[in-house]
């Protein structure tokens, strides 16, 4: 059975009514939307510029699909390919994938247009919740995310704040310190730092231990929710005793701040507001991200012990928490779901460097997770939509393998025939437009342009990234925690003077590490 981390502990009491403030918490004055427009003000282009490359990029969009049409080569014929078995298989594994793969996205596409997130309910049948914030080196980014927690439209009575410094080296421990103070008086808040940096999972493993709450809810530090999507994201899980695990809506908090934060954006737009939102019409979200994820806290702690030791091929998990966590909560029959109106905004790499960094982390616990769900993914282990959700797995393992070789193959084709090319171009294009259209359904804006450039990135410079994690499963470091992610971020880390109340501050110098109930309710002291 594993052993919580190590964290020496001090408890700080409730203030006692002469010492505190007579002016409002500031948690209760904080506007999310002001920390959003400061990150969307920072852009790497100015507005008439960015207009003038959407009308680029949609004429040459026009012009790429027209002159792909017009060369007759659209279609894949046949007596463009090589003579040989090689070719055969790849002529046949093309078509039948192909045929696959859009009849699988007919469907996709209706399952989609049903979903609702579900209504919500009233404040006498909210849970009591456990907000779980563990950071890293994140500076005054927790505590914009703290505070952002403490303002949402909840109950102060029925949640709990659990923020859990990982070992930082610079100073988000003392703005975790900082925002305590600031939270309503009523809103149990606790805080703990570890010895050393001993990663996210054990981070979540010591506020699942101490979390109070019948809902865990798990974010990041670098987010920022908005204020309903406490009680829309736990709405699911009262209305439905089946369901264990639901996903929030993760969107990107610095859209502008250059083309692959643009990307992303769209990216994460069909992520979440079509793939999950597929997903959850058979209860079957295969992975609830860390940025925003409501817990059965029972079921949890079921499974925490086994989670947080998991190895694979010998070595620890360290990446993919969100997705293991999923994987066993789903391996015990519970179903998982999507609220869409439960919204959470994050920061997400601006570089190239930090892009590919991000997603090979992704990459590697993707193939693991889908390895480790194999033994029992085909057995009877739900009792609602089990061959939906197979089907769909099936999809989606096949989808996570078979393309890259398509593509190196295509590349093949594309330096032995120049009339390859132009059907190339042509599934591309297509593949974009629907991409985009259905982007356009769900946000009414111009970014859905971006996605014909997406397309062709991903392709050049992306296809690359699931056959590398393959080769480097066994590496599990975390690659962006504290190294560089949010260089050239949207909200300045830069290190700066914090104030720390001075109770507080007595109490939490020194060296030893500091737990921190500060400001409880009485009745949850």
């Amino acid at each position: 059975m594993a052993v919580a981390p190590t964290c020496d502990e001090t408890e700080v009491r409730p203030i006692s009514d002469h010492l505190k403030l007579a002016t409002p918490p500031a948690a209760a004055c904080f506007d999310y939307r002001k920390p959003i427009e400061e990150a969307r003000k920072v852009s790497d282009l100015s507005p008439t510029a960015e207009h003038r490359i959407k009308i680029g990029v949609l004429l040459g969009a026009i012009v790429c699909f027209t002159v792909a049409i017009a060369s007759g080569k659209f279609h894949l014929d046949y007596r463009l390919l090589p003579d040989s078995t090689l070719a055969s298989v790849f002529w046949w594994t093309a078509l039948v994938y192909g045929s696959i793969c859009y009849c699988a996205m007919v469907w996709r596409i209706i399952l989609w247009r049903r979903y609702k997130p579900m209504e919500g309910i009233t404040d006498a049948e909210l849970p009591y919740i456990s907000v779980i914030i563990p950071a890293y080196n994140e500076g005054p980014l927790v505590r914009q995310s703290i505070l952002s927690t403490a303002a949402n439209n909840y109950p102060p009575e029925k949640m709990e704040i659990i923020a859990i410094d990982d070992g930082s080296t610079d100073d988000t421990w003392q703005h975790i310190l900082a925002a305590a103070e600031e939270v309503d008086p009523r809103i149990r808040v606790s805080t703990y730092k570890q010895p050393k940096n001993m990663g996210k999972r054990e981070g979540l493993y010591l506020g699942f231990k101490k979390g109070r709450g019948e809902v865990f809810v798990t974010t990041d530090s670098d987010s920022i929710l908005h204020p309903d999507a406490l009680r829309n994201g736990v709405t699911p899980i009262v209305r439905n005793r089946k369901i264990a695990n639901v996903a929030g809506c993760v969107e990107v908090l610095n859209t502008r701040q250059s083309v692959i934060t643009r990307f992303l954006k769209c990216s994460f737009n069909l992520s979440f507001k079509f793939v999950r939102a597929y997903q959850s019409e058979f209860l079957g979200v295969f992975c609830t991200p860390g940025a925003l994820s409501f817990l059965r806290a029972d079921v949890v702690r079921n499974v925490m012990d086994e989670w947080v030791t998991q190895k694979f091929l010998g070595q620890p998990c360290t990446i993919g928490e969100d997705r293991a966590l999923t994987n066993l909560i789903l391996r015990e029959g519970w179903m998982t779901s999507y609220q869409g109106n439960a919204t959470v905004y994050s920061e997400m790499p601006a570089t190239y460097e930090g892009l590919c960094k991000m997603l090979l982390r992704w990459g590697r616990s993707n193939v693991r997770e889908t390895i480790v769900m194999l033994p029992w993914m085909f057995k009877n282990f739900r009792n609602q939509y089990l061959r939906t959700f197979q089907f769909n797995m099936t999809l989606t393992i096949i989808s996570l393998f078979l393309p890259p070789f398509m593509i190196f193959n295509s590349w093949l084709m594309l330096l032995t025939n120049s009339g390859y090319a132009m059907h190339q171009l042509g599934i591309v294009m297509i593949y974009a437009a629907t991409s985009a259209i259905i982007y356009y359904f769900n946000e009414k804006d111009s970014e859905w342009i971006w996605l014909f450039v997406y397309e062709f990135f991903w392709t050049i410079c992306l296809s690359w990234i699931i056959p590398w994690s393959v080769l480097t499963m066994k590496n599990t470091s975390w690659m962006t925690r504290g190294a560089g992610l949010h260089q050239g971020a949207a909200i300045s880390k830069k290190p700066g003077a914090v104030k720390v109340p001075k109770l507080v501050e007595s109490l939490s110098s020194g060296e030893s590490p500091v737990m921190q109930p500060a400001l409880a309710s009485p009745s949850r002291s």
